[in-house]
């Protein structure tokens, strides 16, 4: 097997990067629906635990104080644009199918925004303090899925702004599409007209009811899969080839993770519920300026930062490496154009290998850059979009079972290692982990200011969950011309997440000055 087909460790969908610039819907688009989850909507569901639970999160900090009247009456206001903010899950007898979304009958706006008034002056590391802990716990399944929390009080005369919403329902593009109806571009913009009649809510199904309609979308499930296989099997070249895709991609991701990968003290322990938060800004002039004189992508000048600040994390810890590699999971969306407008999640993952041992900026770039070449270089766009799309034959039954199991495992794990002393970083089990160092996603977000309420969106910090065996993770939103650099750990596998945080800063101070070098500037 060739190094590209052997390496198939990322995704890159065709005709964008994961920086691209991605249509949106205006602010007056009602969002697409889809009433049954789909298989990977649904996956989010199998993976919580309440040591993990898998909702999103982005803090917003604005200008001014908004009165909690005000905001209320904000969302109120927007709340028939936002349909998925009135409904509720309904499970399916035996998991025969994937939940439903219904109109959750006693919905109540005030159960869902909640408000924490603070002395005024408060810092903002106190802030961000309450609001990682308003992160924490899940949400509450017999409702619908999200929350906001309004911080009041803040130094500069500043509110913060949490809003939490579960992962089944949006990925990162979608969520960015909501915060486009619940945000404004103009701060004087008039509350959109209601279309219609007043919201009334359609009455729950009854469990005959949700049977049966699990069961018929069983049933079609079945005969499309049954439809499928005849169509191929009257195609005898077309189902060697779709049978010879599968193969390879199933055996190329089997190879990548049998691979060693580096120990590190944030994969040492199962996560429990608690989170720390920091947070970086950097220009995205900045971040272009040094694509622009040392190469690569705006992609790959991220990545050299994460992992160059991973990689001497590991150092000053004396942690050992061996001469094993970081592995970033990095999800990508896979978005088609006419599903642009649509919730729910249609993403992928890039898994890119880089060195665990610190190097100088301009050499670790290159590093990155010839690592991406070489993933964009496969089939893997192709190849890992037809293995996702065979879950789909995975029975729901099967999936929620497994997830029960894991998650009581989990769970159990967590509060077990919660009254476990944790050793220091360069003590703990360095026998090398098989998987992911850590996530990386980023969310191409708006490229304007947004406001809400009349006031002004100064910064956007996207939170992403984690869980598991995986104490650290960084989501990096672009708004407003900047990057935001929003790191979420557990305290326990990684207590100085700021370390974290100066040593990719620092990296990118590097990397500018570099990048000035080359330029003259």
């Amino acid at each position: 097997m060739g190094e590209p087909a052997r390496r198939l460790s990322g995704y890159f969908p065709l005709g964008c990067n994961l920086f691209g610039g991605i249509a949106m819907a205006t602010s007056t688009d009602t969002p697409k629906l889809r009433r049954r989850l789909t298989t990977q909507d649904a996956s989010f569901l199998y993976a919580e635990s309440v040591s993990g639970p898998v909702h999103i999160g982005m803090l917003s900090i604005f200008d001014g104080r908004i009165p909690f009247n005000q905001l209320v009456r904000h969302i109120q206001e927007r709340l028939h644009l936002l349909p998925r903010y009135r409904q509720r899950l309904v499970f399916a007898p035996f998991n025969l199918a994937h939940a439903t979304l219904e109109d959750d009958p006693e919905f109540r706006l005030e159960n869902h925004v909640k408000r924490h008034s603070f002395p005024e002056g408060t810092s903002e590391a106190e802030m961000i303090e309450a609001a990682t802990r308003a992160f924490e716990p899940p949400l509450d399944r017999t409702h619908p899925l999200w929350e906001v929390h309004a911080f009041e009080g803040i130094e500069g005369s500043r509110t913060g702004l949490l809003c939490k919403i579960h992962h089944c329902l949006v990925d990162g593009v979608s969520w960015i599409e909501l915060t486009k109806v619940l945000f404004d571009f103009d701060a004087e913009s008039p509350a959109p007209p209601p279309s219609g009649e007043p919201w009334t809510p359609a009455p729950l199904p009854s469990p005959s009811e949700t049977f049966r309609s699990a069961a018929e979308d069983l049933a079609q499930a079945q005969a499309e899969a049954k439809r499928l296989a005849q169509e191929l099997s009257q195609n005898p070249e077309k189902l060697a080839q779709r049978t010879m895709q599968l193969e390879e991609t199933a055996r190329s991701l089997s190879e990548m993770f049998a691979r060693p990968i580096v120990s590190t003290p944030w994969n040492g322990a199962p996560t429990t519920q608690r989170r720390s938060l920091v947070w970086s800004c950097y220009p995205f002039d900045g971040i272009r300026a040094i694509r622009n004189a040392l190469g690569g992508t705006v992609n790959d000048v991220v990545l050299a930062m994460l992992s160059e600040g991973a990689a001497r994390y590991l150092s000053q810890h004396g942690c050992r490496t061996d001469g094993l590699p970081l592995r970033i999971g990095c999800p990508v969306s896979v978005r088609r154009e006419d599903e642009l407008g649509t919730l729910g999640n249609r993403v992928s993952m890039m898994f890119p290998e880089l060195p665990a041992t610190p190097m100088g900026p301009v050499e670790r770039l290159a590093a990155v850059t010839k690592e991406t070449q070489l993933i964009k270089s496969g089939r893997a766009a192709e190849l890992l979009a037809l293995l996702m799309e065979s879950w789909d034959i995975v029975p729901p039954s099967q999936s929620a079972l497994y997830s029960l199991y894991t998650s009581a495992r989990l769970d159990s794990a967590a509060m077990w290692g919660a009254f476990t002393p944790m050793p220091p970083p360069s003590q703990r089990p360095t026998t090398s982990t098989f998987g992911i160092n850590f996530v990386a996603t980023n969310i191409p977000g708006v490229q304007a200011p947004q406001h809400l309420a009349g006031h002004r969106c100064r910064d956007n910090i996207f939170l992403l969950p984690i869980g598991g065996g995986a104490g650290y993770g960084v989501a990096i939103l672009s708004y407003n011309q900047k990057l935001y650099f929003g790191m979420i750990a557990e305290p326990r596998l990684m207590p100085d997440v700021n370390l974290m945080k100066s040593l990719v800063d620092k990296v990118f101070e590097q990397l500018k000055d570099a990048a000035a070098k080359v330029t003259g500037g």
